[in-house]
Protein backbone atom coordinates (compact mmCIF):
# COMPACT_ATOMS: atom_id res chain seq x y z
CA UNK A 1 0.00 0.00 0.00
CA UNK A 2 1.57 3.47 -0.80
CA UNK A 3 0.89 6.38 0.33
CA UNK A 4 0.70 10.12 -1.38
CA UNK A 5 0.52 13.54 -0.82
CA UNK A 6 -1.13 14.84 -3.47
CA UNK A 7 -1.27 18.69 -3.77
CA UNK A 8 -5.39 20.00 -4.91
CA UNK A 9 -5.96 20.80 -8.57
CA UNK A 10 -5.62 23.97 -9.45
CA UNK A 11 -8.68 26.61 -9.05
CA UNK A 12 -10.76 24.00 -6.68
CA UNK A 13 -11.48 26.84 -4.69
CA UNK A 14 -12.63 29.25 -7.48
CA UNK A 15 -15.71 28.97 -9.49
CA UNK A 16 -15.97 29.21 -12.84
CA UNK A 17 -19.46 31.38 -12.54
CA UNK A 18 -18.65 35.14 -13.26
CA UNK A 19 -18.86 37.09 -9.94
CA UNK A 20 -21.39 39.41 -11.74
CA UNK A 21 -23.56 36.45 -12.77
CA UNK A 22 -23.79 35.70 -9.21
CA UNK A 23 -24.78 38.96 -8.18
CA UNK A 24 -27.19 39.18 -10.30
CA UNK A 25 -28.95 35.79 -9.87
CA UNK A 26 -28.85 36.93 -6.45
CA UNK A 27 -30.33 40.34 -6.62
CA UNK A 28 -33.03 38.82 -9.54
CA UNK A 29 -33.61 36.33 -6.73
CA UNK A 30 -34.07 38.55 -3.36
CA UNK A 31 -36.33 41.19 -5.84
CA UNK A 32 -39.00 38.11 -6.91
CA UNK A 33 -38.91 36.90 -3.39
CA UNK A 34 -39.71 40.39 -2.17
CA UNK A 35 -42.46 40.78 -4.53
CA UNK A 36 -43.79 37.59 -3.48
CA UNK A 37 -43.86 38.32 -0.16
CA UNK A 38 -45.42 41.40 -0.18
CA UNK A 39 -47.85 40.42 -2.29
CA UNK A 40 -48.61 37.81 0.29
CA UNK A 41 -48.65 40.58 2.89
CA UNK A 42 -50.52 42.86 1.63
CA UNK A 43 -53.53 40.61 1.10
CA UNK A 44 -53.18 38.80 4.64
CA UNK A 45 -52.92 41.67 6.08
CA UNK A 46 -55.93 43.35 4.23
CA UNK A 47 -57.99 40.04 4.48
CA UNK A 48 -57.57 40.04 8.79
CA UNK A 49 -57.95 44.14 8.91
CA UNK A 50 -61.12 44.09 7.04
CA UNK A 51 -62.47 41.57 9.46
CA UNK A 52 -62.45 44.09 12.32
CA UNK A 53 -65.53 45.45 13.33
CA UNK A 54 -66.67 48.99 12.16
CA UNK A 55 -67.49 49.77 15.48
CA UNK A 56 -63.80 49.21 16.36
CA UNK A 57 -62.17 52.02 14.32
CA UNK A 58 -64.88 54.34 15.21
CA UNK A 59 -63.54 53.53 19.07
CA UNK A 60 -60.40 54.21 18.18
CA UNK A 61 -60.80 57.07 16.26
CA UNK A 62 -62.63 58.59 19.06
CA UNK A 63 -59.66 57.87 21.52
CA UNK A 64 -57.11 59.41 19.61
CA UNK A 65 -58.95 62.61 19.26
CA UNK A 66 -57.37 63.84 16.24
CA UNK A 67 -58.31 67.20 14.48
CA UNK A 68 -59.18 66.68 11.42
CA UNK A 69 -61.89 69.37 10.68
CA UNK A 70 -62.52 72.93 10.82
CA UNK A 71 -66.29 72.40 11.86
CA UNK A 72 -66.49 75.36 14.25
CA UNK A 73 -64.97 78.00 11.68
CA UNK A 74 -66.96 76.85 8.72
CA UNK A 75 -70.26 75.17 9.79
CA UNK A 76 -72.00 75.53 6.88
CA UNK A 77 -69.90 73.93 4.57
CA UNK A 78 -69.34 71.31 6.87
CA UNK A 79 -73.17 70.72 7.11
CA UNK A 80 -73.46 70.55 3.42
CA UNK A 81 -70.50 68.60 2.54
CA UNK A 82 -72.14 65.88 4.83
CA UNK A 83 -75.79 66.42 3.87
CA UNK A 84 -74.42 65.71 0.65
CA UNK A 85 -72.83 62.71 1.69
CA UNK A 86 -75.89 60.94 3.75
CA UNK A 87 -77.61 61.85 0.34
CA UNK A 88 -74.67 59.85 -1.87
CA UNK A 89 -75.06 56.56 0.72
CA UNK A 90 -78.43 56.18 0.32
CA UNK A 91 -77.39 54.88 -2.88
CA UNK A 92 -74.81 52.47 -1.75
CA UNK A 93 -75.07 49.08 -0.18
CA UNK A 94 -74.07 50.60 3.48
CA UNK A 95 -74.46 48.34 6.61
CA UNK A 96 -76.71 49.63 9.13
CA UNK A 97 -73.41 49.84 11.59
CA UNK A 98 -71.69 51.86 8.93
CA UNK A 99 -71.47 55.31 8.71
CA UNK A 100 -69.30 58.64 7.15
CA UNK A 101 -68.02 62.12 8.61
CA UNK A 102 -67.02 64.85 6.55
CA UNK A 103 -64.66 66.93 7.57
CA UNK A 104 -63.75 70.50 5.74
CA UNK A 105 -60.08 71.88 5.97
CA UNK A 106 -59.37 75.45 4.55
CA UNK A 107 -55.89 74.43 2.86
CA UNK A 108 -55.96 75.25 -0.61
CA UNK A 109 -55.06 71.40 -1.42
CA UNK A 110 -56.61 69.35 -4.18
CA UNK A 111 -57.29 66.42 -2.26
CA UNK A 112 -59.30 64.38 -0.83
CA UNK A 113 -59.50 61.17 0.91
CA UNK A 114 -60.91 58.72 3.26
CA UNK A 115 -59.39 57.40 6.47
CA UNK A 116 -60.61 54.76 9.07
CA UNK A 117 -63.44 54.72 11.46
CA UNK A 118 -65.27 56.53 7.89
CA UNK A 119 -63.75 59.85 8.12
CA UNK A 120 -63.74 61.63 5.01
CA UNK A 121 -61.87 65.34 4.65
CA UNK A 122 -62.27 67.67 1.71
CA UNK A 123 -59.88 70.39 0.79
CA UNK A 124 -60.88 73.74 -0.08
CA UNK A 125 -58.77 73.67 -3.27
CA UNK A 126 -60.54 70.58 -4.31
CA UNK A 127 -64.22 72.08 -3.72
CA UNK A 128 -62.93 75.40 -5.31
CA UNK A 129 -62.52 73.79 -8.56
CA UNK A 130 -66.13 71.90 -8.71
CA UNK A 131 -67.82 73.34 -11.20
CA UNK A 132 -71.60 71.26 -10.27
CA UNK A 133 -72.41 69.26 -7.12
CA UNK A 134 -72.51 66.19 -9.69
CA UNK A 135 -69.16 66.03 -10.17
CA UNK A 136 -68.52 67.28 -6.21
CA UNK A 137 -71.13 63.70 -5.84
CA UNK A 138 -68.49 61.94 -7.33
CA UNK A 139 -65.54 62.64 -5.20
CA UNK A 140 -68.05 62.13 -2.48
CA UNK A 141 -69.49 58.82 -3.57
CA UNK A 142 -65.99 57.49 -4.24
CA UNK A 143 -64.35 58.04 -0.75
CA UNK A 144 -67.65 56.53 0.40
CA UNK A 145 -66.85 53.68 -1.23
CA UNK A 146 -63.62 53.33 -0.04
CA UNK A 147 -64.92 52.94 3.53
CA UNK A 148 -67.95 51.07 2.05
CA UNK A 149 -65.07 48.43 1.30
CA UNK A 150 -62.84 49.14 4.40
CA UNK A 151 -59.78 50.07 1.83
CA UNK A 152 -58.23 52.36 4.65
CA UNK A 153 -58.21 50.12 7.49
CA UNK A 154 -57.17 47.05 4.85
CA UNK A 155 -54.50 49.05 2.89
CA UNK A 156 -52.93 50.04 6.98
CA UNK A 157 -53.43 46.35 7.98
CA UNK A 158 -51.69 45.34 4.60
CA UNK A 159 -49.21 48.12 4.95
CA UNK A 160 -48.18 47.27 8.62
CA UNK A 161 -47.44 43.78 7.91
CA UNK A 162 -45.38 44.00 4.78
CA UNK A 163 -43.09 46.86 6.40
CA UNK A 164 -42.85 44.72 9.29
CA UNK A 165 -41.85 42.13 6.92
CA UNK A 166 -39.53 44.15 4.87
CA UNK A 167 -37.57 45.53 7.97
CA UNK A 168 -36.97 42.33 9.12
CA UNK A 169 -35.70 41.00 5.86
CA UNK A 170 -33.50 43.71 4.77
CA UNK A 171 -32.55 44.69 8.44
CA UNK A 172 -29.48 47.60 8.30
CA UNK A 173 -28.85 46.77 4.56
CA UNK A 174 -31.67 48.69 3.98
CA UNK A 175 -29.34 50.99 3.49
CA UNK A 176 -27.39 49.70 0.95
CA UNK A 177 -27.92 49.01 -2.89
CA UNK A 178 -29.20 45.49 -2.52
CA UNK A 179 -31.56 46.91 0.21
CA UNK A 180 -32.83 49.90 -1.54
CA UNK A 181 -33.83 47.42 -4.39
CA UNK A 182 -35.84 45.18 -2.19
CA UNK A 183 -37.41 47.87 -0.56
CA UNK A 184 -38.42 49.68 -4.08
CA UNK A 185 -39.78 46.36 -5.46
CA UNK A 186 -42.03 45.84 -2.46
CA UNK A 187 -43.51 49.69 -2.46
CA UNK A 188 -44.34 48.83 -6.30
CA UNK A 189 -45.91 45.59 -5.47
CA UNK A 190 -47.73 47.71 -2.99
CA UNK A 191 -48.80 50.47 -5.72
CA UNK A 192 -50.77 48.07 -7.54
CA UNK A 193 -52.42 46.62 -4.95
CA UNK A 194 -53.91 49.96 -3.85
CA UNK A 195 -54.79 50.56 -7.73
CA UNK A 196 -57.58 48.02 -7.41
CA UNK A 197 -59.17 48.97 -4.58
CA UNK A 198 -59.09 52.74 -6.63
CA UNK A 199 -61.14 51.07 -9.62
CA UNK A 200 -63.60 49.11 -7.08
CA UNK A 201 -64.47 53.06 -5.04
CA UNK A 202 -64.56 54.03 -8.72
CA UNK A 203 -67.26 51.86 -10.20
CA UNK A 204 -69.33 51.58 -7.00
CA UNK A 205 -69.62 55.59 -6.94
CA UNK A 206 -71.09 55.59 -10.42
CA UNK A 207 -73.39 53.62 -9.56
CA UNK A 208 -74.11 55.73 -6.61
CA UNK A 209 -74.07 58.73 -8.50
CA UNK A 210 -76.50 57.32 -11.30
CA UNK A 211 -78.94 56.47 -8.23
CA UNK A 212 -78.76 60.01 -7.04
CA UNK A 213 -79.07 62.25 -10.02
CA UNK A 214 -80.57 59.37 -12.92
CA UNK A 215 -77.63 60.11 -14.95
CA UNK A 216 -73.75 59.87 -14.61
CA UNK A 217 -73.16 63.60 -16.52
CA UNK A 218 -70.10 64.79 -14.89
CA UNK A 219 -68.95 62.36 -13.11
CA UNK A 220 -66.08 62.29 -15.62
CA UNK A 221 -65.20 66.00 -15.39
CA UNK A 222 -63.54 65.39 -12.12
CA UNK A 223 -60.70 63.34 -13.62
CA UNK A 224 -60.73 65.40 -16.00
CA UNK A 225 -60.03 68.13 -13.36
CA UNK A 226 -57.07 65.52 -12.49
CA UNK A 227 -56.00 65.86 -15.69
CA UNK A 228 -55.52 69.23 -16.10
CA UNK A 229 -54.02 69.71 -12.42
CA UNK A 230 -50.87 67.16 -13.22
CA UNK A 231 -47.84 68.40 -14.88
CA UNK A 232 -47.83 66.79 -17.64
CA UNK A 233 -44.39 67.75 -18.53
CA UNK A 234 -42.83 64.91 -15.92
CA UNK A 235 -40.30 61.91 -17.31
CA UNK A 236 -43.55 59.69 -16.10
CA UNK A 237 -46.05 61.84 -18.37
CA UNK A 238 -43.91 60.96 -21.40
CA UNK A 239 -43.98 56.94 -20.71
CA UNK A 240 -47.47 56.01 -20.00
CA UNK A 241 -46.89 52.33 -19.71
CA UNK A 242 -44.09 53.31 -16.61
CA UNK A 243 -46.81 56.06 -15.32
CA UNK A 244 -49.64 53.00 -15.23
CA UNK A 245 -47.02 51.14 -13.22
CA UNK A 246 -45.46 53.49 -11.19
CA UNK A 247 -48.91 55.19 -10.34
CA UNK A 248 -51.22 54.62 -7.06
CA UNK A 249 -54.35 55.46 -8.99
CA UNK A 250 -55.24 54.71 -12.58
CA UNK A 251 -54.53 57.45 -15.36
CA UNK A 252 -56.96 59.83 -15.51
CA UNK A 253 -57.89 58.65 -19.61
CA UNK A 254 -58.16 55.25 -18.38
CA UNK A 255 -60.94 56.30 -15.22
CA UNK A 256 -62.74 58.68 -17.89
CA UNK A 257 -62.72 55.84 -20.62
CA UNK A 258 -63.88 53.44 -18.03
CA UNK A 259 -66.88 55.71 -16.77
CA UNK A 260 -68.29 55.44 -20.78
CA UNK A 261 -67.93 51.92 -20.32
CA UNK A 262 -69.94 51.61 -17.23
CA UNK A 263 -72.09 53.97 -18.81
CA UNK A 264 -72.92 51.62 -21.99
CA UNK A 265 -72.34 48.49 -20.17
CA UNK A 266 -75.74 49.58 -17.90
CA UNK A 267 -77.38 52.04 -19.97
CA UNK A 268 -76.58 54.51 -17.85
CA UNK A 269 -77.51 58.36 -19.48
CA UNK A 270 -74.98 60.67 -19.83
CA UNK A 271 -76.28 63.71 -21.02
CA UNK A 272 -78.99 64.47 -17.50
CA UNK A 273 -79.03 67.95 -16.21
CA UNK A 274 -76.66 68.76 -13.92
CA UNK A 275 -77.46 70.20 -10.47
CA UNK A 276 -76.11 73.80 -9.35
CA UNK A 277 -74.00 73.77 -6.06
CA UNK A 278 -75.55 75.60 -3.48
CA UNK A 279 -76.10 79.65 -4.38
CA UNK A 280 -73.75 80.48 -1.33
CA UNK A 281 -71.42 77.83 -1.70
CA UNK A 282 -68.92 80.64 -2.79
CA UNK A 283 -69.05 82.18 -0.24
CA UNK A 284 -69.06 78.92 2.34
CA UNK A 285 -65.43 78.84 0.58
CA UNK A 286 -64.39 82.41 1.01
CA UNK A 287 -64.66 82.57 4.81
CA UNK A 288 -61.21 82.12 6.78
Amino acid sequence: MRYENRLPAEGINTSRVHPLRQFLQLAVGAVVLVVILVVFLQYAGALVARRIPFSYEQRVMERLDIEMGEAARHPEMTAYLNELAGRVSRHLPMPDDMSVTVHYNSEDVFNAFATVGGNLLFYRGLLARMPDENTLAMVMAHEISHVLHRDPVAALGGGIASTIALLGLTGNAGTGMAGQVMNHAGVLTGVQFTRSMEVAADDAALAAVNGLYGHVNGASTLFELFSASRDRQSSLAKTPWLERFLSTHPLDEDRIARISQQGVEHNWRSDGELTPLPVDFQRWLAVD
